[in-house]
């Protein structure tokens, strides 16, 4: 599976290519939404980054591409914004703790 990174953590970054890599998944660490190839099945989003963590940015990518499925994580997720970010796209926001351990889940899940 290929996935797309929109994410700034270097510390989150490292964590999340190692546990792509042990499940076989091809990655790229992107920085604007041109950036996502074709072949990309999942895209991972920082929500609390100011560039990536807008409804527009999410909308975009997700109106650009509705054969792709978009993860957003935030590092406390809030009612307000998790209907906000589901509207506009995302098939899952997650807090950014459990990120790693539930990478599995969508990789296998596509």
């Amino acid at each position: 599976m290929d996935v797309s990174l929109f994410i700034k953590d270097f510390e989150l970054g490292a964590k999340v290519s190692t546990k792509l890599m042990e499940l076989d998944s091809l990655f790229e660490f992107c920085e604007k939404s041109s950036d996502v190839s074709d072949s990309t099945q999942l895209v991972i989003v920082d929500l609390d980054n100011k560039e990536t963590g807008d409804e527009f940015f999410i909308h975009q990518m997700a109106s650009d591409r509705n054969d792709i499925q978009i993860v957003g994580y935030m590092k406390q997720v809030q009612k307000g914004y998790h209907e906000k970010f589901k509207t506009a796209g995302c098939s899952v926001i997650l807090p950014k703790s459990s990120l790693v351990k539930n990478l599995s889940t969508f990789i296998k899940s596509k």
